[in-house]
């Protein structure tokens, strides 16, 4: 008799039984506020986070470079856990007294540069920059938006030695600290940095990333609320699709989370705040009708908070990229 053994259909038999506990299930308000402090609670402790009161910023700008319609300022701030984060700053040259900001927050590549539109010459742009349309940052500050534009951990100038994603990630875990916990804390202290500039409304913050930044952006927003509107672009879906039947960066996944919660149930933290969600019909990191059902979720919890009007969807005729196609609109709309 052949046996077939498979570690893949095993795990999907474990993930058959499993009914994450904060799975959105709410009938009234009073429900819905002890769900959601109960995920966000149990989020921050999966993510192994630690925000400490008072630790100083330590901001400071080191390069200042025209780029005809707006200022970019090289910066590095210090982390929660006094890691430096290297930053760019895209300042418009037409400001007002208090203007609106954004955070952009790149993926898997070569991190702030991608998103900011650097490159050295034109075979770059054609190889890292146009087929995702991956210059969102540059192209919202060209439209009068502060951009903040950080590397992440394991991108950009943060890996001199060669660190990546998957060395670093097995590396914290050995002192009980998580890549996506570490990484949000980073834009915690973004929006902190962000907060610190004068010229900023601190009212009128965003959030956007493609793909990681896409991941980023979510757990981001789920967490702190003084992202008034985000764009998740290039990543929605369920975890079961996209990390178990597919094999994935191991940046992405979090210990324990699908026990407690599915990536609908992590975007509705962000509800009733204003949302817009980016799926490339084409993206191949997804499978098509999965992310029909992760959405009919999302939309359920906005719908919930009689807040639908603050769910934006644009399913685009692409691959793993940013659309923009409602993008521009939508933070006009909210911000």
């Amino acid at each position: 008799m052949e046996v077939k053994f498979s570690v893949l259909e095993h795990i999907r038999k474990e993930v058959e039984n499993i009914k994450p506990k904060f799975e959105f299930k709410c009938k009234d308000m009073e429900e819905f506020e002890e769900w959601r402090k109960g995920l966000k609670s149990k989020l921050l402790e999966l993510l192994r986070i630690d925000i400490k009161k008072d630790y100083p910023l330590e901001a400071e700008v080191i390069e200042r470079v025209d780029c005809k319609s707006y200022i970019r300022e090289k910066i590095f701030f210090k982390s929660f856990d006094g890691f430096l984060v290297p930053a760019y700053i895209l300042i418009p040259k037409k400001l007002k007294k208090k203007n609106k900001a954004l955070l952009c927050l790149h993926g898997h590549g070569r991190g702030k540069v991608d998103v900011c539109g650097i490159y050295k010459n034109e075979k770059e742009k054609q190889q890292y920059i146009k087929p995702l349309n991956y210059d969102y940052g540059h192209q919202f500050a060209e439209k009068g938006y502060v951009v903040l534009a950080p590397d992440g951990r394991c991108f950009g100038e943060t890996t001199p030695y060669g660190e990546h994603c998957s060395w670093m990630f097995t590396a914290f875990l050995l002192i009980g600290k998580i890549m996506v916990g570490l990484r949000i804390l980073d834009g915690i202290r973004a929006l902190d940095y962000l907060q610190s500039r004068e010229e900023i409304d601190r009212d009128r913050i965003g959030c956007i990333g493609l793909s990681w930044g896409g991941t980023f952006t979510l757990y981001l927003s789920a967490i702190d609320e003084r992202i008034k509107a985000a764009c998740i672009s290039g990543y929605f879906d369920n975890f079961k699709d996209m990390l178990i039947e597919r094999g994935c960066c191991p940046c992405q996944y979090i210990p324990d989370i699908y026990l407690y919660a599915d990536i609908p149930d992590i975007a509705g933290l962000i509800a009733p705040r204003p949302l817009l969600i980016e799926y490339g019909e084409n993206d191949p990191l997804y499978t098509y009708s999965e992310v029909m059902k992760a959405l009919k979720k999302i939309k359920k919890i906005y719908k919930f908070l009689k807040a639908s009007q603050n769910l934006h969807i644009d399913i685009f005729k692409g691959a793993h990229q940013f659309s923009g196609r409602k993008a521009f609109i939508f933070f006009e709309k909210y911000l």
